[in-house]
């Protein structure tokens, strides 16, 4: 009794001290997060597949170009912050978890994303960009606090890392040669109650903090009017948040034994997201 009491006093230790050390932390997609505490026993594996559609508002700050002439640095210096506004981002993942103890699981996703988006104050003009579909990964935690009846309270942290890359086909351009590269990460950090409306029907929700940090870098060649030559215009930004605080709420459906259903809609000031996710508890 006295080792297991040990052992959730180390977890709770463990998930204040993530939070108190994340100085750095990145988000672009709003991943699935589902009930905030643990949902595998002891020893337990979850397998599933999650999707997610956000979209976001992201702010651009720092900004640099760069410009070569045939090869050779010709000229640098400041650009303004900019907003990118109604990014839409789409992400499917396999999710797989493990119950470390019967109120402590980890997971980890391994899939696919994808974002578009038109007209901004980069492309006034209404261009529009869209990624390939390229690789992401996350992973991260949950626990449970407290389990009493029908009622759980908990808490999780999340993180996901994505490159996205893309070609925009400028319309008042002269060269359609404008290549983007997004490197971006996720943390999303939650808390908050799950309770069992029946045997089969869960309700969960709570605060919870979204945060983005990342790199944009867009690269544009075009045929310079004053010598002929090829003029290379490299911009970049670091990418964040506009606003990290939001709720969520959601349902988890139990369709079979040990298999479940589960949906729920994420609320920011800047972004809005919808995620679903099927998984098989053995």
């Amino acid at each position: 009794m006295a080792r297991t009491e040990s052992s959730r006093w180390i977890c709770y230790l463990g998930f204040a001290i993530v939070i108190i050390c994340i100085s750095e932390p990145a988000a672009f997609a709003l991943s699935p997060m589902g009930p905030p505490a643990s949902g595998l026993k002891q020893e337990n594996f979850k397998i599933g597949a999650d999707f997610s559609h956000s979209e976001i508002d992201l702010k651009f700050n720092d900004g640099e170009y760069f410009e070569y002439l045939d090869g050779w640095f010709d000229a640098s210096g400041a650009e303004p912050d900019l907003k990118l506004n109604n990014v839409k981002i789409n992400t499917v993942q396999v999710n797989l978890g493990y119950g470390v103890t019967d109120f402590f699981e980890v997971f980890l996703r391994l899939g696919g994303t994808n974002a578009r988006f038109s007209g901004s104050d980069f492309w006034p003009s209404g261009e529009e960009f869209e990624s390939n579909t390229d690789f992401a990964i996350g992973g991260g935690f949950k626990t449970t606090f407290y389990d009493e009846g029908r009622l759980k309270i908990g808490g999780l942290i999340q993180v996901g890392w994505s490159d996205l890359d893309g070609t925009i086909r400028p319309k008042e351009w002269p060269v359609a040669d404008d290549t983007v590269q997004f490197d971006l990460t996720q943390v999303q950090i939650a808390a908050g109650p799950s309770y069992e409306l029946t045997e089969r029907v869960l309700i969960y929700g709570g605060p919870f903090l979204h945060f983005v940090r990342g790199d944009w870098e867009d690269v544009y060649n075009q045929i310079d009017p004053g010598t002929g030559g090829l003029l290379t215009t490299k911009t970049t930004w670091i990418v964040e948040e506009d606003s990290s605080f939001g709720v969520y709420i959601g349902t988890q459906m139990e369709i079979a034994e040990n298999s479940s259903f589960m949906i729920e809609y994420q609320h920011t000031s800047a972004a809005n997201a919808v995620g679903a996710s099927m998984a098989v508890r053995f």
